[in-house]
């Protein structure tokens, strides 16, 4: 049992924003990522040394809260009868700071249980599982997944090699989570509802793209997406922002670079961070131009 899951972070380029339903998990909007290959979690299953359950991250112990959130996310589809178990799991993603920990985290902790408990689930089995700890995790499991209204997921394929880095404003724990955030805008933002329709019409759009291989629609079509979503956190109530001042010195960094002819563009999850969406083929020259004007730490996301 000494070999770890692998789990991967994913990046919308079409946000999934909002839960339809919870039982089963269903999405608002269909919603379609992009898989980050460099950020990732693993997690390991072993037999507990002492009479209770434990969890750690990145070596550090998890309260006792923590603990019992993740056992009865686990209860759901592991033996009911079980000895104590001790999971360790590693992150290079930043927990809750809007770089899809979750997703990765969720992805690497249902394999580790098909493994360790030897369910011998399917690969399509462990997707419908994995979405009752984070409904994005589900998309983790394919470089360009689609997560549809009715909770289906979808596996796409595009041409075009994609790469992704991250220019980092804030590796910190949000202030708000992500689901709290969610259900907030889903009550009370008022343009939730406009939100939504658009992203049904991004999605249609963004199909046609990427089997175009037409990356300025492609990247065009992220951008406006990404700022949609987080316009439904200003109408809430009460209202709030993930967005800084440095994310906007960020998306300003693209834009100048657009300007320049570099092809490359902005997205943001649920968190201040800025993600650049390019083509592989120039990864070197872009990094190179962002690092002249982005004196904060880089991630390069993908092989």
């Amino acid at each position: 049992m000494d070999s770890y899951s692998l789990g991967y972070a994913n990046i919308a380029l079409v946000k999934y924003w909002g839960k339809k339903s919870k039982d089963p998990v269903l999405p608002f909007n269909p919603n379609i990522s992009l898989r980050l290959d460099n950020l990732l979690s693993k997690t390991k299953i072993e037999p507990s040394l002492t009479d209770e359950d434990e969890f750690y991250i990145n070596d550090e112990k998890q309260s006792q809260e923590e603990v019992e959130k993740i056992t009865k996310f686990i209860a759901k589809f592991t033996p009911i009868e079980r000895e104590k178990i001790c999971i360790r799991s590693y992150n290079t993603v930043p927990t809750a700071a809007g770089l899809s920990s979750s997703s990765s985290g969720t992805m690497a902790l249902v394999l580790a249980c098909n493994k360790y408990f030897k369910l011998n689930k399917t690969t399509e089995e462990l997707v419908e599982i994995s979405k009752e700890g984070s409904g994005s995790s589900c998309r983790s499991f394919y470089r360009l997944a689609a997560w549809l209204e009715d909770g289906s997921v979808e596996e796409l394929s595009c041409d075009l090699d994609f790469g992704m880095m991250v220019l980092v404003v804030n590796e910190d724990r949000k202030k708000i989570s992500s689901r709290i955030a969610m259900e907030r805008c889903v009550q009370t933002s008022t343009t939730f509802d406009a939100w939504v329709e658009k992203a049904k019409e991004d999605f249609v759009d963004m199909k046609i793209a990427l089997k175009n291989a037409d990356f300025e629609k492609i990247g065009a079509i992220t951008e406006a997406n990404a700022l949609a979503m987080h316009a439904t956190t200003t109408t809430s109530t009460p209202s709030f922002t993930f967005l800084t001042d440095e994310s906007y010195r960020a998306m300003e960094i693209v834009k100048t670079l657009q300007e320049k002819g570099y092809r490359c563009y902005f997205t943001m999850d649920a968190g201040p961070n800025v993600k650049v969406l390019y083509l592989k083929e120039d990864q070197e020259k872009i990094y190179e131009e962002i690092s002249k004007l982005w004196q904060k730490k880089i991630i390069l996301c993908m092989e």
